[in-house]
């Protein structure tokens, strides 16, 4: 083998080894990915309403401030002072002008029943069935989950802390 056909060889393993990273990870992101989080909630991530200092838990009844929503609104108010430290990033509200609580304007989004987690960008993420919240395992799920979306999301409506 003379010199030439060598390097040759050396050039085409570099280029082999460079791109061998790159072929690696296109064949796990088409064949070996992973199934993803279970989320307890139904996710939404739609645009609901104006932009906000800090997250909102929407209470929506389908009674119109019957037993339906303040059952809801009790259990927002219950997760957001669970979440201990972050609580203050929360508020508990409903879209029915029964409480004193920040009213958020309807929309068509916000119709079913349920409990609405709300970004301070205005976006709708999740959405907590009454029946999911009606037992304490549904309850413990959701302020798990809650707590998991305020601490990956640090400075999203962090407008107590100095940034």
């Amino acid at each position: 083998m003379n010199r030439q056909q060598y390097g040759r060889r050396v050039l085409i393993a570099l280029f082999a080894l460079a791109a061998l990273p790159i072929a690696a990870a296109q064949f796990a992101y088409d064949y070996l990915r992973p199934d993803g989080g279970q989320s307890f909630g139904e996710l939404i991530a739609q645009p609901v309403a104006t932009h906000a200092s800090r997250w909102r838990l929407a209470a929506v009844g389908a009674d119109n401030c019957g037993a339906q929503t303040q059952a809801l609104l009790f259990s927002a108010g219950q997760l957001q002072r669970a979440q201990g430290e972050a609580s203050r990033r929360l508020v508990a509200t409903t879209t029915a002008p029964c409480t004193s609580a920040a009213v958020l304007a309807t929309h068509p989004l916000l119709a079913a029943p349920g409990l609405y987690l709300i970004d301070p960008s205005g976006n709708a993420v999740l959405r907590y069935r009454p029946d999911q919240l009606a037992d304490d395992a549904g309850r413990r799920r959701a302020l798990q989950e809650i707590g998991k979306l305020l601490k990956q999301n640090r400075r999203l409506g962090d407008t107590w802390q100095n940034t």
